[in-house]
């Protein structure tokens, strides 16, 4: 039987959390962004349901980032960096998925 090699991961803090959830909220409209510490990531959800990004503790301060797809599956992006450069690089690629949706109108302005 194979054995699994544990990593040695550096485990991520509720103050992580909320230092990326203060730097996701200080670049445009992202209040309502919430960031949980969670089995050793730093999940950001766009309000309820499920997180659209995570960021992964790489040593030194950085973090990698991480996109939830359609799939389910967890697919690795090219960026890394510390929390700061991170909310940054968040909001540049995923940044259409954090918005909030208003429909509390109830009708289309269009006339179709």
């Amino acid at each position: 039987m194979a054995t699994r090699k544990s990593s040695r991961r550096e485990a991520v803090t509720d103050t992580q959390a909320e230092q990326l959830a203060t730097a996701l909220h200080a670049l445009g409209d992202y209040a309502h962004v919430l960031v949980h510490a969670e089995r050793g990531h730093l999940n950001i959800y766009p309000g309820d349901g499920d997180p659209v990004a995570r960021l992964t503790p790489l040593g030194g301060g950085q973090y990698g980032l991480s996109f939830h797809s359609h799939t389910g599956q967890w697919e690795r992006m090219p960026l890394a960096g510390d929390l700061r450069h991170m909310a940054e690089a968040i909001i540049t690629t995923l940044g259409m998925y954090l918005e909030k949706w208003d429909f509390s109108r109830g009708t289309s302005e269009s006339d179709h």
